[in-house]
């Protein structure tokens, strides 16, 4: 499987909100609810058989830019993008004080132990 990026111009409706979203071949969400559908193995290339919702689940508000983590409701993989000048900003805020008020509640996560490890054992991740 080649993890090499296939950028697709495709335009899509949001699944979740509605919205006719304008593809620029680097969209992966929709701007204004940010959520997404579990279509790829790697970055575009439609090899993803499962097509659940991805929802956004944390931002990481970066120096250089801003990253959205989804997740899929239907099997649980979690993935990493980078955000659109076009992605609407309190949405983005709104994700981001989900988070903090889930960690106000349960406190944080313990660390993860590096990916390499785990795979090292054996493990997904």
């Amino acid at each position: 499987m080649s993890r090499r990026f296939t950028r697709l111009r495709e335009d899509f409706t949001c699944r979740v909100c509605g919205l006719d979203v304008r593809g620029d071949g680097y969209t992966n969400h929709c701007p204004r609810c940010l959520c997404s559908r579990h279509l790829d193995r790697s970055p575009g290339d439609r090899a993803e058989t499962c097509g659940g919702v991805m929802r956004p689940v944390a931002v990481e508000f970066r120096a250089q830019d801003t990253v959205l983590t989804h997740a899929c409701e239907r099997c649980g993989t979690r993935r990493r993008c980078r955000t659109s000048p076009a992605d609407d900003g309190d949405a983005l805020l709104a994700v981001a004080a989900a988070v903090a008020d889930a960690v106000t509640r349960t406190g944080p996560r313990e660390p993860r132990e590096p990916r390499e490890a785990r795979r090292a054992r054996g493990e997904n991740g």
